[in-house]
């Protein structure tokens, strides 16, 4: 597997000259944005307003932002295929972000897409990229209830449009499994970190999915595997009930 990075960021001019589409693909908002934005998981990897870092960020449990800088401070791509005990074929591509409002309470964010669709040099991407397989994101917050309002609003905008929400302790955090029709996330506060983890149906047996994401919201933590996950509580939407467009962090 490949990884490419890509660093956002942009001049305060032009941050109040985009703000609409800051507001969707970056998080800068006030605290009543949901965390998890319902947007195409496929935007955020080949957005158009990232450039190439320039050269290799160095790993920040040190940055001043809160959170790190660099995938493979979050799982690499050898941790993922064990993890899933599926191969991550493709590419990981990574996102970073520490250019916020300042009344966000939003100090950084770091997406990693694994198993990103390579494009062959010289033939024109598709227009509509293709669902990233699995997608880890993880942002710092100024404060702990901040960090902590933003989950809950998160789980209340997935209830409201119709996303299936179990309550999944990991780790003795409280998180939640949203569950739609084209991937699960699992979503969970830990002081004045948010982590978002999102998987593709199909990826890994239907069974094996809340496994697999309460496993890497334990390898993310620092904690052991837990093997199979225990709900502790669960609100599902009515039978019928329209389904949520694809969330991503």
């Amino acid at each position: 597997m490949t990884s490419r990075d890509r660093r956002r960021g942009r001049p305060a001019a032009a941050a109040t000259l985009f703000l609409p589409l800051l507001l969707v693909l970056s998080g800068c908002s006030n605290g009543d944005e949901p965390e998890v934005p319902v947007v195409p998981t496929s935007g955020e990897p080949t957005d158009g307003d990232g450039t190439d870092a320039a050269g290799e960020p160095s790993a920040s449990p040190g940055s001043t932002t809160g959170v790190p800088e660099l995938c493979s401070d979050l799982a690499s791509a050898g941790e993922i295929a064990q993890i899933l005990q599926v191969p991550m074929q493709g590419e990981t591509v990574r996102v970073y972000n520490d250019e916020f409002l300042p009344d966000s309470g939003r100090t950084g964010r770091l997406t990693c897409s694994y198993g990103v669709p390579e494009v062959p040099e010289g033939t024109t991407p598709p227009p509509t990229p293709p669902p990233v397989p699995l997608e880890i994101a993880v942002s710092g917050y100024t404060e702990a209830d901040i960090a902590a309002g933003r989950i809950d609003s998160t789980v209340d905008g997935a209830q409201a449009a119709g996303t299936v929400v179990t309550a999944q302790t990991v780790a003795g955090r409280d998180g939640f499994l949203l569950t739609d029709v084209e991937d699960v996330s699992f979503v969970m506060a830990d002081d004045i970190r948010t982590y978002v983890i999102t998987l593709l149906h199909g990826v890994v047996p239907a069974a094996a999915e809340p496994v697999v994401l309460v496993n890497l919201a334990a390898h993310l933590l620092g904690a052991s595997a837990t093997g199979t996950p225990t709900p502790t509580g669960s609100a599902t939407a009515p039978t019928g009930s329209a389904t949520a467009p694809t969330p991503s962090p």
